[in-house]
């Protein structure tokens, strides 16, 4: 009977490595393909409608129809 319990035990033991490994392989995977996404889709490009840099639309920041670098310059050209 115990040695029953102890091949069961190791079979548990077995497929829950197995299956932790899997997981982790999988989320490597997905990892992988989110980096080769993110390289592959360039980022919209605005102009700080103060400075007249360009910068990546998801660093910069919008009011109105205007774009900016910075708060300051938001602010700057709003109390023009």
């Amino acid at each position: 009977m115990g040695l029953i319990k102890l091949i069961i035990l190791a079979l548990l033991v077995w497929f829950a490595l197995r299956l932790w490994r899997g997981l982790q392989q999988q989320q490597v995977q997905q990892r992988r393909q989110q980096n080769a996404r993110a390289q592959q889709e360039p980022s919209l490009m605005v102009q700080c409608a103060q400075c007249q840099i360009h910068l990546p639309q998801d660093s910069a920041l919008r009011a109105n129809d205007h774009w900016y670098c910075c708060a300051e310059h938001r602010d700057a050209h709003r109390h023009r």
